[in-house]
């Protein structure tokens, strides 16, 4: 498939049809929904916002030279069209990102109840952390264990949710580059599929229990490679890493998810695996990870839950600033349960503090101590993180 001729598709489906609702529409703004542009009949509106992280850091490094510095973490500009109830066109274009400055770009249909069909590129269902928006994490980055997961890929899939439970499957086959050596990237095929249930849900209290499975064929180059970033954007330094590996002939993933919250009060956490199956009589190998996290919103509010996405979304700010504390625990262990690949055990110890003036502005401080072993270096630095996020 020819997604560049999708993409241009759906874009120039946009642009032809708005001139049609401009001769009898209205603009509205709000500081917490973005620019607004409707018809008076109501089968057309139109949606802008954003978002703008700006990351700073400071290292106390340990063996690798970390250098502090500064930079835009995201700079998102977000569309979205919606056409008689049913059909919506949305796109989000990173201005950060030198390869692929449109980061999804989806046609959705919901003209069945509790039910949505989408195609196009979009973040693949797997995992409460990627079912959770960036704006709205207690930390600045996601766990360690988010580099065992599939990422934003070309698909389609079919999402369906009740009052106390969501599932939503897909199936994908072209995986989003992301990668500049582009060798473990390109050209993936497979599947995956969230399930969530919340057996507790009210105003006050949520318990959610999840899975995921994901399921991927590489290539023909039939390699890939497992690292990451120590929960900061601000260096590219990688202290663990499984090197490429060759011969591959699939890999699984398998994670659960829970959470608990009572009123300000979040705890959460995941534990993720993956299993590479290698062909030409070599062993497969199995990786893990996972997180524990609490947080604390110490004004007494508390974030709304959603059964359909399956995970929390902003805090709802009033006319008092809102401070946070949070604090989580994650693990990453490339080393494999043969003994064939020693990629490093990391683990990271993080504090968090924000600050939430209002809606659209948050002020966040993270502290990591990182720890790895001997594999990875007896690496242990620490890192000093702020973020400066606007979003409308």
């Amino acid at each position: 498939m020819n997604f560049r001729f999708y993409k241009t598709g759906l874009l120039c489906a946009t642009t032809v049809l708005l001139p049609f609702s401009v001769q009898a529409s209205y603009f509205a703004t709000s500081s917490e929904k973005g620019l607004i542009y409707q018809s008076p009949e109501g089968n057309f509106k139109l949606k802008a916002g954003g978002r703008l992280h700006l990351d700073g850091a400071v290292f106390n490094e340990d063996k690798t030279l970390l250098e502090n510095d500064w930079i835009v973490r995201r700079a998102r500009l977000s569309l979205r069209a919606d056409f008689y109830e049913d059909w919506r066109i949305s796109t989000q274009y990173d201005f950060t990102d030198t390869e692929e400055r449109i980061l999804s770009l989806t046609a959705r249909y919901g003209g069945f109840k509790n039910t949505y069909i989408t195609a196009g590129q979009f973040q693949e269902p797997f995992s409460l952390e990627q079912a959770t928006s960036s704006n709205n994490f207690a930390f600045m980055e996601r766990s360690l264990a988010n580099a065992l997961i599939p990422g934003i890929n070309v698909g389609f899939a079919m999402q369906r949710w009740g009052k106390n439970w969501g599932v939503t499957a897909g199936t994908f086959w072209e995986t989003y580059i992301e990668d500049s050596d582009l060798f473990a990237k390109e050209e993936d095929r497979g599947f995956s599929g969230r399930f969530t249930f919340a057996p507790i849900k009210d105003k006050d209290m949520v318990l959610h229990l999840g899975t995921s499975l994901a399921y991927r064929l590489p290539s023909e180059n039939q390699k890939i490679r497992l690292r990451t970033q120590p929960e900061s954007e601000v260096t590219e330094e990688t202290f663990i890493s499984t090197g490429r590996m060759r011969n591959v002939d699939s890999r699984s993933i398998h994670g659960v998810e829970a959470i608990f919250a009572k009123g300000p009060v979040t705890l959460q956490g995941e534990y993720i695996t993956t299993r590479v199956s290698r062909f030409e009589d070599k062993q497969d190998e199995t990786f893990e990870g996972g997180y524990l996290a609490a947080s604390w919103l110490l004004n007494g509010r508390q974030r709304s839950y959603s059964s359909r996405s399956g995970a929390f979304g902003s805090v709802k700010i009033g006319k008092q600033a809102i401070w946070e504390l949070a604090v989580r625990r994650s693990f990453l262990d490339l080393n494999s349960t043969t003994g064939t690949i020693t990629g490093g055990q990391q683990t990271n110890t993080s504090f968090a503090v924000n600050w939430y003036p209002d809606q659209n502005v948050r002020m966040m401080f993270n502290y990591i101590d990182v720890d790895t072993d001997a594999e990875a270096g007896d690496e242990d630095p620490s890192i000093m993180q702020l973020r400066l996020q606007w979003v409308i």
